[in-house]
């Protein structure tokens, strides 16, 4: 076991690295053994939590000393339902989030370790995403943030995993709303800076991601189409009216801004009515001003007009999704998900 690390972990294991895949035959052995070196001469398990994949995923994991865990139903599975059936089988003191297209970079996790270890108040630590391909705006906007990340700072979300504290964890009640199609690592965020939990992103690497292949233009339609966009609507229907959720609304300030926009619009136009311009054209000038003037400020901070008109329409449908979430019905996000063991 990892000296000065809790003695005390559930059944001997110290760390549990839950993996969530699906389909994902390329990545899967290079993630799978990058935990498994990374826990060396800890006591420590990896678990794969498989979301039905129909290629060689699953048969890749069996080969490796990985426990595999998988749905029962199709329609369990997504990313907040995906840690929350790892979480249900972990029995680590510490639990580390991991895709499974993503390597764990070599002493990440022990450097994670001993910097809670040495912070009593810190629930998670993460650190650095390295990309290996740079493809549309969010593989950007990740890069530019790394960048500039020199030393440690404290966040309200660890996205791209990161190292958790259990305790912590017992005491906000779930790792992951089993509910949420995205955005489970947010609400945890959410839920734990409530409780007066930190969460720090150290300036070191912690992972390698490879991603999809796919455009600024073919992620928002991924999105769209798997039902993703609406994660923000149902984080915010199920934050209503809880301690976290100031946090929570941070974390979806964008399906907001579409609505603002267009607020100022109404206003614009009833201010040029009232001083007697006629109605249509008042209208026309005002949508023009207003979303001509956001293209024109997103386009200068980008540096690039046509990733400027998707962030525009990116807007627009993350409103609409927002909408189709939180109009859905709250269900208990710790609700045990139905599974099998496979190994």
């Amino acid at each position: 076991m990892h000296s000065g690390h809790p003695s005390t972990a559930r059944d001997g294991v110290t760390v549990s690295i839950i993996v969530k895949a699906l389909n994902e035959e390329k990545h899967i052995a290079a993630c799978l053994e990058s935990a498994l070196q990374e826990v060396q001469g800890v006591d420590a398990e990896v678990i794969l939590v498989d979301s039905l994949s129909t290629d060689r995923t699953v048969e890749i994991a069996r080969g490796l000393p990985v426990r595999v865990v998988q749905f029962v139903s199709s329609s369990d599975r997504n990313c907040g339902a995906a840690l929350q059936l790892g979480y249900q089988y972990a029995r680590g003191d510490y639990i580390y989030v991991l895709d499974g297209d993503m390597t764990l970079v070599p002493g990440f996790i022990r450097a994670a370790m001993d910097y809670l270890d040495g912070h009593p108040d810190v629930a998670g630590v993460g650190g650095k995403l390295v990309d290996s391909q740079v493809l549309n705006l969010a593989d950007k906007l990740r890069v530019a943030y790394y960048d500039t990340l020199s030393e440690e700072q404290d966040v309200a979300v660890l996205g791209g995993g990161g190292l958790y504290r259990r305790v912590a964890i017992e005491q906000v009640g779930y790792l992951a709303n089993r509910w949420l199609p995205a955005f489970e690592e947010a609400e945890l965020g959410a839920r734990l800076l409530a409780k007066r939990w930190r969460l720090v992103r150290l300036p070191r690497p912690a992972v390698t991601h490879s991603g999809h292949n796919e455009n600024s233009y073919q992620l928002l339609m991924r999105l769209w189409r798997i039902g993703r966009i609406e994660a923000s609507g149902t984080l915010l229907r199920a934050a209503f009216g809880r301690d976290w959720s100031r946090q929570a609304l941070r974390a979806c300030w964008f399906v907001f801004a579409a609505p603002v926009i267009y607020l100022a619009v109404l206003l614009l136009t009833g201010i040029g009515v009232r001083l007697g311009a006629p109605p249509v054209p008042t209208l026309l000038a005002s949508l023009l001003a207003t979303w001509g003037g956001a293209w024109a400020l997103l386009a200068w901070r980008k540096k690039e007009g046509r990733e400027a008109l998707l962030s525009l329409l990116a807007w627009h449908l993350y409103t609409a999704g927002a909408l189709r979430g939180f109009v859905r019905r709250v269900r208990d996000p710790g609700e045990p998900i139905a599974a099998r063991v496979l190994k």
